[in-house]
């Protein structure tokens, strides 16, 4: 029978209630066998059973099932979460088992073993070859019938909306706000919060013989050792007498320190979940990981319609916190798992783990979702549900950079395929790279590759460093850059990393090299070449389009951001991101956005509010009013094509990319020339990078937010002195008390960047306006303009709260 929302809490309460082990089991029961239908769960957990068309409570939901869970809450947690492991794995459809390659079992035993801590009572899995010819063909859910497979489907999402025999999304999005208690922090971290999972094999220690040591022990050095052996959990050469590695020849090892700080990791953890079990805790990650990998297969393997019915619910009707958290557990997963792939001879014969990953691609998806969406008060689309640095995979950063690049090299035009509209879900070798899913790869592991790519592209392979030495004085520097650039010969002289030196002085070195490119840069925005400033400044740094005898300048500048790469230097990060999407444009990457209103906005906010203005005119008499915007058409438009209501969009359009594009050639164009010069030749660079990764890979990742530094540039309209001094310290109270994510979160909601402004937060310009009063609205914003608008609430509280739904909430409020 279906279970309401009340008829779960009153089941839970009466669980929890239970005297003993076996009473709290059989009070459960109701609930148990709710989670082993797919039919009850597809209707359970809604309020009450009568209204239809009710939206499921999942904070309710998930709270019932913690608090069965949550340690402390009942002598009986653990006893109730292996319970509703075995219900999960009883519902969830099987797929094939399959770990890790063949090759890495020397036995049956290691397989069993294996099997052992992820099975429970599992349904029986279907032969493989069964499998494979049932997935050869695509049910409809409005049919039954099949058809056969296509790569790509256009997708209709009213008939989606129409189709609704189906009951797999209903269930899965109900069994997983169910599980979400057992999947969250399941897993043990590392010292760096990442997730790990203890080897399958037992690990035995190795000793280097004498032969291999090079460096004799002496006071105050140890003795080293030449393994030739690389740690599979800090990366680094193992160059102790004693290491560890895989008893069944798996191609792992540990160094010393990190084998002990690994059990050290896992008995902590074990005392942390009350575990003093050590089978019991490995059934338990274990089956973490199953289930996980048994949700990517099944999700994947759905019909395009089911996947957008779930893609829409977990992105619209899911609360922010608890699909974080969803994703949280998938990235957990995939971060435990993937060096133990990755030191698999063949990683695609590890299906499960792509299917995980696969997963996590479906949670991506969905997440971006809300960008497709429009507040009612606004022209623009909001960001995602979470910020898409939540997804980096930090666990790869693990992994040999070298390797993988070697790897996605095989297939460099790879691209994750749309796992939304995607008719016919395969995993290939395309798919099964890491550096395919770029999207979720850490931006210094991305970084590194990249280096690979460009390192491999050096005349011989030789690496002969380019010697600069310049002055401080900035107009000096700036010319002595110009002409020993222009000195090389060839490309291929000015794709070597930089050896500088300042005059004068004899420090050199990476210190050395990190503070010429500081100061080079701020002479190159700063100061002259032939008499004209480079770069004028409003807000942001752009091109002054009067310096039209500058070419050289601006190649050398390109150059710059080129080599600060190739040097593994950030740089200021003091450009609008239409920069980055115009070097990709010039690389001919299909990452290259086309670019829009808001980013003139970011460059000239005049400009676009002046374009915003045409938009927003309904009026006939738009071409009296407006003119034809005054520009040379070149190419976009016809010479006597008149502005009107029907073509307002085109033309301003067209204006926007005469203004990033010929407005600005003369100086754009050199700069790309020299930026390609460096880096034009990484083909993983004009495949798989885009606009964001490539901005943060010149100049690194965002600042942590400073409440205080925007409040003091901050900007007060529509208040009355009163509310000023009554009611906006709450609404900056309220700022201060936000963690890090929120704060971070806030900035991109009022600016749709969270970059730090060139001259600190400050300069963040954030205005802060009155919008009505009353409990019942909701803050917005105009991101152009850096803009607030702040309804008046009733309370502290529910100002803040306000605040909260809005940034989380930012794609629409719910509204599809």
């Amino acid at each position: 029978m279906p279970l309401s929302v009340e008829e779960l809490e009153a089941a839970v309460q009466k669980v929890l209630s239970a005297e003993d082990s076996q009473q709290s089991v059989l009070c459960l029961s109701p609930v148990l066998e709710t989670l082993r239908d797919q039919q009850n769960l597809a209707a359970s957990f809604l309020p009450g059973l009568t209204t239809a068309g009710t939206s499921r409570d999942y904070l309710r939901v998930t709270s019932s099932f913690e608090s069965l869970v949550r340690k402390g809450s009942s002598r009986w947690s653990s006893v109730l979460a292996d319970q509703l492991r075995a219900a999960a794995a009883e519902v969830m459809p099987a797929m094939p088992r399959r770990p890790f390659a063949r090759s890495d079992f020397s036995d049956s035993e290691a397989n069993l073993k294996w099997e052992a801590f992820a099975q429970g009572p599992v349904p029986v899995f279907p032969d493989e070859g069964d499998l494979h010819e049932a997935s050869d063909k695509v049910s409809s859910p409005a049919t039954g019938s099949t058809e056969e497979p296509k790569d790509s489907v256009d997708v209709d999402m009213e008939e989606i909306d129409e189709e609704l025999s189906s009951p797999c999304i209903a269930w899965l999005s109900a069994l997983l706000s169910a599980l979400l208690p057992l999947l969250t922090n399941a897993l043990p971290r590392d010292q760096n919060e990442v997730c790990i999972i203890p080897h399958p094999h037992k690990m035995e220690q190795q000793e280097a013989g004498e032969d291999t040591l090079y460096m004799h022990g002496t006071t105050g050095r140890r003795p080293v050792f030449n393994t030739k052996k690389i740690c599979d959990n800090c990366g680094t050469r193992i160059t102790d007498r004693h290491y560890y590695h895989c008893s069944e020849n798996c191609d792992i090892d540990f160094c010393q320190d990190c084998h002990t700080r690994t059990a050290e990791l896992l008995e902590a953890f074990m005392a942390e979940v009350d575990e003093d079990n050590g089978e019991h805790l490995s059934k338990r990650l274990f089956w973490v990981i199953d289930i996980t990998e048994r949700i990517g297969w099944h999700v994947l393997h759905s019909s395009v319609a089911d996947r957008h019915r779930l893609a829409n619910e977990l992105a619209f009707e899911w609360p922010t916190a608890l699909f974080e958290k969803l994703s949280q557990a998938a990235i957990d997963v995939v971060n435990a798992r993937v060096v133990h792939v990755q030191d698999v001879k063949d990683i695609q014969s590890d299906e499960r783990f792509w299917y995980a990953v696969g997963w996590l691609q479906f949670l991506y998806k969905a997440n971006e979702l809300p960008c497709k969406t429009r507040r009612l008060e606004e022209q623009s689309s909001r960001g995602p549900k979470v910020d898409y640095d939540r997804f980096i995979l930090e666990g790869i950063n693990k992994c040999e950079p070298l390797s993988e690049f070697q790897r996605w090299r095989k297939h460099p035009s790879a691209k994750v395929p749309n796992v939304l509209d995607i008719l016919h879900f395969q995993l290939s070798d395309d798919f099964c790279s890491f550096l395919t899913h770029s999207n979720l790869v850490p931006l210094n592991f991305r970084r590194v590759c990249l280096l690979c790519d460009v390192w491999e592209h050096m005349q011989n392979g030789r690496i002969v460093p380019l010697h600069l030495e310049v002055p401080r004085e900035p107009k000096s520097l700036v010319q002595a850059v110009v002409e020993r650039f222009g000195r090389c010969p060839s490309q291929a002289d000015l794709r070597q990393p930089l050896r500088i030196c300042f005059q004068g002085e004899e420090a050199g070195g990476p210190g050395v090299t990190r503070e010429f490119f500081q100061v080079a840069m701020r002479s190159f925005l700063d100061g002259e070449f032939e008499g004209e400033k480079l770069f004028s400044y409003d807000e942001q740094y752009w091109f002054n389009e009067e310096a039209l005898n500058c070419g050289q300048c601006f190649q050398a500048y390109g150059i710059l951001l080129g080599q600060a790469v190739l040097n593994n230097t950030h740089v200021p990060n003091i450009f609008p991101r239409a920069l980055y999407d115009r070097l990709l444009e010039e690389l001919e990457s299909p990452c290259a956005r086309k670019l829009r209103l808001e980013d003139i906005g970011a460059v000239c906010p005049v400009t676009a509010k002046s374009l915003r203005q045409i938009l927003e005119y309904s009026g006939e008499d738009i071409a009296e009013v407006f003119g034809d915007l005054g520009w040379p058409r070149g190419r976009q438009l016809p010479a006597d094509l008149h502005i009107s209501q029907a073509n307002k969009a085109d033309f301003v359009q067209a204006y926007i990319d005469w203004f990033f594009h010929d407005r600005i050639a003369a100086q754009l164009n050199p700069l790309c020339e020299g930026f390609k010069s460096i880096l034009g030749g990484s083909f993983l660079l004009r495949t798989i990078v885009d606009a964001v990764q490539l901005e943060k890979i010149v100049c690194g990742g965002a600042e942590k937010v400073d409440v205080d530094a925007i409040r003091s540039g901050a900007e007060i309209e529509g208040w009355t002195p009163e509310e000023e001094s009554d009611y906006l310290p709450w609404f900056w109270e309220a700022l201060a008390s936000f963690s890090a994510a929120e704060m971070a979160q806030f900035v991109v909601f009022v600016t749709a960047s969270d970059r730090v402004p060139l001259r600190g937060w400050q300069a963040l310009g954030l205005i802060v306006q009155k919008n009505g009063v009353g409990d019942d609205r909701l803050p917005s914003a105009y991101t152009c303009f850096s803009q607030l608008l702040l309804p008046r609430f009733s309370s502290k509280e529910k100002l803040r709260s306000g605040l909260l739904t809005a940034i989380a909430n930012s794609e629409g409020f719910g509204l599809r």
